[in-house]
């Protein structure tokens, strides 16, 4: 869920942006309200919002004032009047985006997409360095793996082998099967070669786990069977034999 707060003196306004943010999506949830600058100081720190929607002309002030007196700004803003004229101080407060009234729902759809992919992606940078900080920390290291929808953080020593699935990856590991978003070759630059090798052009398998060579196959623990490709079935008999 995006939070979102939502500071406009017109109340009319306001039930507009909410009924707008409904029809967009219902990932967008309106946590607060607020029409003057006491109030909007009030709800953005009652509500940890991930995105403020701010009016710059408000009951007691403006928007600027209000972002004046925060002492952090931890949430991406996006500004909402009736005159344009305003539109270069609005960029000098890191405004993700301005927008005219009357709002466009479309205008404020895009708005709202560029602030959540910003939002997504600064997650995503801290959970990287938090990984990273883990590993330097830590025996047993770690790849970060991105699905379409959330980031997985495995274990390189439980990773049995990946599988291609076109521009997809398959990482198969003793307990789960994660659908990572990024091809095979990146798996294969990215995991240790002394320990991962390619036995076919859809597989990158880790040597730990080969129990045995079987005619055109490699077999993993519990019976998995990996095929070997001809022209790599040479180079994957001396590797497993210096295992």
């Amino acid at each position: 869920m995006i939070r979102i707060v939502v500071i406009d003196d017109e109340k009319n306004v306001r039930i507009v942006i909410k009924k707008i943010l409904g029809l967009i999506s219902s990932e967008y949830i309106i946590v607060g309200e607020a029409a003057s600058i006491t109030e909007g100081k009030n709800v953005i720190a009652s509500t940890n919002p991930d995105i403020v929607l701010l009016d710059i002309e408000l009951e007691d002030g403006t928007g600027f004032t209000l972002i004046d007196q925060l002492p952090k700004i931890d949430f991406k803003l996006i500004f909402i009047t009736a005159y344009n004229q305003y539109a270069i101080k609005a960029f000098k407060f890191n405004a993700l985006d301005y927008l005219l009234k009357p709002i466009e729902p479309s205008e404020l759809k895009a708005a709202l997409i560029k602030a959540q992919s910003t939002i997504q992606s600064e997650n995503e940078l801290k959970d990287l360095l938090a990984n990273l900080k883990e590993n330097k920390n830590s025996e047993s290291q770690k790849i970060v793996v991105k699905t379409t929808n959330k980031i997985d953080f495995i274990e390189i020593d439980k990773i049995l082998y990946c599988q291609s699935e076109g521009s997809y990856t398959n990482i198969i590991t003793d307990t789960v099967t994660i659908l990572a978003s990024k091809n095979l070759k990146h798996f294969q630059d990215l995991l240790p070669d002394g320990i991962f090798f390619r036995t076919h052009q859809s597989y990158l398998v880790n040597k730990m786990y080969v129990t045995a060579l079987k005619n055109d196959m490699v077999v993993l623990n519990d019976n998995l069977s990996i095929p070997i490709s001809l022209r790599r079935k040479s180079e994957i008999k001396a590797l497993l034999l210096d295992k």
